[in-house]
């Protein structure tokens, strides 16, 4: 079975896993089969069966070079965390206890709490499909955006990420609810220290997330929606909105979602979860089918009654 944090019952045809570079040579073999990279298959919708095949990168190892950490694709995100913390590389403290492996990070070019990681990454090592050779990109090669980067083509099999951190401490407390936390627990701010901003958001997250190993899920099931602040009234979704540059908002899905959720038809093996709407649980047995319904009717809904289309964050992956 494919590992996936939502527990969906998923099998492949072909499944290659690259533990040490040599592996590679695995790659240069392939025909024009369907290819599917999962990493610990913590942002994706896997079908029944996925008829090509899987690539899986398992490489470990955390080396500094020049001014650079290196980290293999296959590192467990909260391991890079606690590295960061033990050595004083500063800058991803708000991105602490997001689940999933190193490769992933730039594919969803992941950021929590105003922070993303394409703002730490010099470039990334991949093996390039198209062209059968290992490359690296650059950070503007990468193509980074909000929750986007070319990575999603599928062109390109990460093996390891160069990172640039700060090596002074200098948090980023942008965000109102990591604020809003610090206050209400009394952490005062001119002395807080990366291992306390990291322990912040950590309880933060566990506060409004659950840990897919107990609950299976994939995390936020959809982007917040950017409009055109211009399109909105003043006093819609108050509280529940940013304004972004050039005449923009950004919107929660999450208030978004509860405004409508009465009138959801949630089949018994899934859940929106009760501490946050973005997150869709797995009660045991869900299909694919099933998920897949439960997304539809939130877009179908969101948008005729707001007339916002909302983008579905993890990946599908369709039999």
């Amino acid at each position: 079975m494919l590992s996936n944090s939502l527990g969906l019952q998923a099998n492949a045809k072909n499944l290659i896993n690259i533990n040490t570079l040599d592996d590679l040579s695995l790659l240069e073999k392939l025909g024009d089969e369907e290819i599917l990279i999962l990493g610990a298959g913590t942002n994706v919708i896997l079908g029944d069966y996925f008829n090509g095949t899987v690539i899986a990168v398992h490489l470990k190892g955390i080396e500094i070079r020049d001014d650079c950490i290196s980290v293999g694709a296959g590192v467990d995100w909260a391991d890079l965390i606690e590295y960061c913390l033990i050595n004083k590389l500063y800058g991803i403290e708000n991105l602490t206890h997001i689940p999933g492996s190193v490769g992933a990070a730039p594919v969803q070019n992941i950021g929590a709490y105003g922070v993303e990681i394409s703002s730490f990454i010099d470039s990334v090592e991949c093996f390039n499909l198209t062209k059968k050779k290992l490359e690296t990109l650059n950070n503007h090669q990468c193509q980074f955006k909000y929750r986007e980067s070319i990575f999603k083509l599928k062109d390109f099999v990460i093996l390891k990420i160069n990172f640039v951190f700060d090596k002074s401490f200098s948090p980023n407390l942008s965000y109102p609810s990591l604020n809003k936390f610090l206050n209400d627990h009394s952490i005062d701010v001119t002395s807080l220290t990366p291992r306390m901003l990291s322990d912040s958001v950590k309880n933060i997250r566990n506060s409004k997330l659950p840990d897919p190993k107990i609950e299976p899920n994939v995390g936020s099931i959809f982007k917040n929606p950017i409009v055109r602040s211009q399109d909105l009234d003043n006093e819609f979704l108050a509280g529940h909105r940013w304004d972004q540059v050039d005449g923009y908002t950004k919107l929660s899905s999450a208030r978004l979602i509860e405004l409508i959720e009465p009138e959801l038809k949630i089949p018994d093996t899934l859940r929106l979860y009760e501490n946050h709407s973005l997150v869709l649980i797995n009660n045991g047995e869900a299909s694919f089918d099933e998920v897949i319904s439960v997304l539809n009717q939130i877009k179908s809904k969101i948008f005729k009654k707001f007339k916002i289309k909302l983008e579905i964050e993890p990946e599908i992956i369709s039999s």
